[in-house]
């Protein structure tokens, strides 16, 4: 498994030294596969989304909370300390 590991990473620098390195003697690359890939890989950005409108429904009205300190034996279903 290790060496699977090391072997897709050796490839995967190997292929981007190549791609960044690699030149055409002549404009004309259409049948270059490289240039291919890297110049159809970036989709034009596009947004359909509207702008965010922000509108108060209702106020927050908070009520106090009481804990109580200590649960009840009975709320719980537990049977209370045996007695003496």
């Amino acid at each position: 498994m290790k060496w699977t590991a090391w072997l897709c990473l050796s490839l995967m620098v190997w292929m981007a030294a190549a791609e960044s390195a690699h030149n055409h003697a002549t404009i004309e690359s259409a049948p270059c596969s490289i240039c291919i890939v890297a110049h159809s890989a970036t989709p034009a950005p596009s947004s359909n989304h509207a702008a965010p409108t922000f509108a108060a429904i209702e106020l927050l009205q908070e009520e106090p909370v009481v804990a109580n300190s200590r649960p009840e034996f009975s709320d719980l279903d537990i049977r209370g300390p045996p007695v003496l």
